[in-house]
Order: structure tokens, then sequence, then C-alpha cells
């Protein structure tokens, strides 16, 4: 998880959230990180008309975020180069690519700094254009940021497989979740969250934005508009806004889990809090305790991930008694903060063998999977190199 900096700043009465909270990274240094592979079970580049060419998983993130450091390390030592691309340096890549077709589909090679790679793996996540360097020049700004963007995202299309799957919205994910026989909150859409508070039942309600908790008003500088709890009281005497938000009933429960879907495994953490921004305001009165996914959690999960194309997803879902509430999924949902303050490192482990297993997968190479107690040998070291970023 990024760390906050800076101060919240003085409570808005005509805001429908928090005072917002300031993420600075201007300055973190971004890099182009080449790994190769590590071990005998690295694939040579072929021969004939792919000769030179590297399958290469492509990890694309942006600066100050360890989980792609860690995971890159991890493939290294698992036999699996890659390349991991930030989002504040990919422009000074010099890139070509050929894209072919013949009766086996479509793929991409890359000529990249010089080196030609056939991605394998796709992975994308934080990797947003507004993160990007701007220029004097705004057009040119823009259109860099876009083009650099789009060509990510098709790639992860072109790739033999890409993670973490499709991202649903989060109307999508409740609409569906619900057509899925999943209980969501009771939820209103609206620009006045007055009148969506008297729609509501309870005495307090959810506010959240409709799309993601922070914005980027200038790359690198990002402002969290998080989830609050609010008195229904208190709502009801806001004034409307000029943009749609999400109103939610607040549901009481005996316990919140946080459960990261990895390729149909699935591995949960209990989370204690006062708030939904806690992680980030209060880090140190937050727990968070692994747990074995109770059945009913795990069904509603899978069922979710398969509906919505997911190998990879970050849920979050609230326990009461026998029931299960689906809140939302995010599919670039952190997992390192989570495995830090728990102990252990088992999401770690099980992207890392993910991503290799569609690596081999996409040669056509039937090696089995490094076994669990060498992939968690690796990680020590991993975790000592990909700590910090």
């Amino acid at each position: 998880m990024l760390s906050a900096a800076g101060d919240a700043g003085t409570p808005d009465p005509g805001r429908s959230y928090d005072p917002p909270l300031t993420v600075d990274l201007r300055g973190t240094p971004g890099s182009v990180s080449w790994r190769p592979a590590d071990s005998e079970l690295h694939i040579e580049p072929g021969t004939g008309p792919d000769a030179g060419v590297l399958p290469c998983v492509v990890l694309a993130d942006r600066a100050g975020c360890a989980e792609f450091a860690v995971l890159q390390d991890t493939l290294h030592h698992l036999g699996v180069p890659s390349v991991r691309v930030d989002a504040e340096t990919i422009a000074s890549l010099r890139l070509s690519t050929a894209v072919t077709g013949d009766t086996g589909g479509m793929s991409a090679v890359l000529d990249l700094d010089g080196r030609r790679i056939m991605p394998t793996v796709v992975w994308a996540r934080h990797f947003s254009p507004r993160a990007m360097p701007a220029t004097a020049d705004a057009v040119e700004t823009l259109l860099r940021a876009e083009s650099w963007h789009a060509l990510v995202r098709q790639l992860c299309s072109l790739a033999p497989a890409s993670l973490p799957g499709n991202r649903p919205g989060r109307l999508e994910q409740l609409a569906g979740a619900a057509r899925a026989g999943v209980r969501v909150p009771r939820t209103v859409v609206t620009t006045s969250p007055a009148e969506a508070a008297a729609r509501l039942p309870g005495p307090r309600v959810v506010v959240k934005v409709v799309e993601e908790h922070f914005v980027e008003t200038e790359p690198g500088l990002l402002t969290g508009v998080l989830p609050e709890i609010a008195a229904r009281e208190e709502v009801l005497r806001r004034p409307a806004l000029d943009y749609p938000v999400i109103v939610q009933e607040h549901i009481e429960h005996d316990a919140e889990l946080r459960v990261y879907h990895v390729a149909g495994g699935l591995h949960g953490y209990a989370v204690g809090k006062r708030s939904p921004d806690s992680p980030w305001r209060e880090e140190g009165e937050v727990t968070v305790a692994p747990v074995a996914v109770p059945p009913a959690a795990a069904d509603a999960v899978r069922r979710l991930a398969a509906l919505w194309g997911m190998t990879y997803g970050a849920f979050d879902l609230l326990l009461r008694k026998d029931e299960v509430v689906f809140l939302e999924v995010n599919p670039d949902g952190d997992w390192r903060w989570f495995e830090a303050k728990a102990g252990g490192h088992a999401v770690s482990t099980a992207v890392a063998l993910a991503a290799r297993t569609l690596h081999l997968a996409a040669l056509g190479n039937a090696v089995p999977p490094a076994p669990l107690d060498l992939v968690d040998f690796l990680l020590l070291g991993a975790r000592r190199a990909g700590s910090v970023r």
C-alpha cells in the first residue's frame, strides 16, 4: 500500500466524504527493470523466424509500488524472465512492435530498448496515463500518455495470458453480485446524498465515489476520496453535488474479510478497523490476521471471479451470522501491506506461481509448478530486495 503524506485539511460541509488525504509520489524514481531467468527452467530464445526472441513476462506498474518488485525477483529465481516498466519512465523507451496473425491467432513481438521479446503474460496494475510526466505542450502530453496506456492495454489482449483479467466497475460489480444471488448493500447512485439517505434504513450510511478512490491532479500527486461511514441525520443535511456518488446502507456485521483470488486459489485476512480510511489515517490501529475463508465466502468469491473473468482480484466482504455481503473487488488491490501486517507471504507466493504457470503454458511447457516451500524460500530474499521501493 502506498503511504500517505501531508495534512488531511479542513472539513468542507459541501463534500460527501471526509477531508481528503494526500499521497505525494512526485520525485519517486521510476524505472525499466529487466530481470533474466536464473535457473535451469529458463527457456532459450527460439530458432527460425523467432530466433533471438525471448519469451518474457511484462509487468506494467507505477513507481512507489512494491508488489511487482517482489514478484519480479521471485520470477527471476523461478526461471522466468521479465521486464517491469513504470508509468513514470515508459516514455523513455524505444519501441517497435510487430503484430502478426495466422491461423493460431494474433501475437506481438516487441523490440524494446534493443531487446526482442514476446510477451507471454502481461500484468498491468496502477498503470495510469495520469502518472506520466507532463511536458510544456498539453496536446503532446495527452497524446503521449494515452498512446502508451493504449498500447499496454492492448498488449494485454494480444498476449497469450494477462492479469488481472476483466475490470468490472463498481456499479457493474454490485449489479452482477446481486444477480448471482450474493447479498450487496442497498445502494443509491445520486447527486443528492440527502435524498439517498432518506431512502435508506438505519442510523448510518456509507458514502463512496463511483470510480477510483484516488484522483491524480498532477503526475504523482494523488488525493484520496475514501469511503466514509456517516450518520444518516448528518447526510440528510448535505447539499446536492455536481457529480454522482454511491450512497449505501450501513450493514452491521460480525467480521470483515479481505479475500485475494489468485487463479482460483483463495487467501483470506480478517480485518479490524474503526473506519474505511483507517489503513491510511491510523495504520497502527488496524489489525490484520490470516484466516481460512469460510465456505460460503469462498463460493461467492469464486462465482463472482468466474462471472467477471478475473484471474486476480482483492475482494472485500462482510460476514453477518451465516450471510456473506459483497462490498467490492479491486483488480489492482495491493497485497504486500496485508502480508506485512499479518505476517507471511501467501499471496506473494500465489501470484508468483500463477504468473510462472501462465508463462509456461504460453510456451506449451508442461513443467510442474515449483513446490511451495521452494517459492517461500525464494521469497525470503525477494522480500528483502523488494521491500523498499
